[in-house]
């Protein structure tokens, strides 16, 4: 009797722990807040190989996705960054999608889909810009900061998602 009591108390241990519900989670991912300095390391090309200095974007603020093909959530979540690019561009907002991946590869993908946004190539791995997993989104302030970092697929084009971008573009 004594064992059964304990394996059900231990089952219903692992089924509260992986169950949480998405308030839970949401307080688990919290905001990791990244030193604004990181911008100067994240370095970009065009899908012709040219830089693209995110500096000379200044005065707009700025949707970053890293990404990768074989992320599957990555790929869910760019219907999403498509919906919130239509949006924002709107409202001076400037949308990229960043892969380490080899250019031609990410170049093969773009081609596939009609989204709306930029795809770009990092030209450094994306775990030397401290980026653990992906997707991660980064907002880059209309300054050149990192103020926000946001790890794991998010539903962008939901109208609480675009008000928290929207944050970003008041003067």
């Amino acid at each position: 009797m004594m064992k059964h009591i304990l394996l059900l108390s231990g089952l219903l241990l692992l089924l509260t722990w992986g169950c949480s519900t998405g308030k839970k989670q949401e307080e688990q991912k919290q905001e990791k807040e990244l030193p604004a300095r990181l911008e100067e390391r994240i370095k970009l090309t065009d899908l012709d190989g040219k830089p693209l200095d995110l500096s000379q974007y200044r005065g707009k603020p700025i949707f970053l996705n890293f990404w990768a093909t074989w992320c599957r959530p990555c790929l869910a979540e760019f219907p999403d960054i498509d919906k919130a690019a239509k949006i924002m561009s709107q409202e001076g907002f400037l949308f990229l999608a960043a892969s380490d991946e080899d250019i031609e590869k990410i170049r093969s993908f773009a081609e596939k889909h009609s989204y709306s946004f930029r795809f770009v190539h990092l030209a450094v791995p994306v775990f030397d810009l401290e980026i653990t997993a992906l997707p991660t989104t980064m907002i880059i302030d209309k300054q050149g900061n990192i103020v926000y970092n946001e790890v794991g697929a998010r539903d962008w084009g939901s109208e609480e998602m675009l008000n928290k971008l929207r944050l970003y573009t008041t003067p």
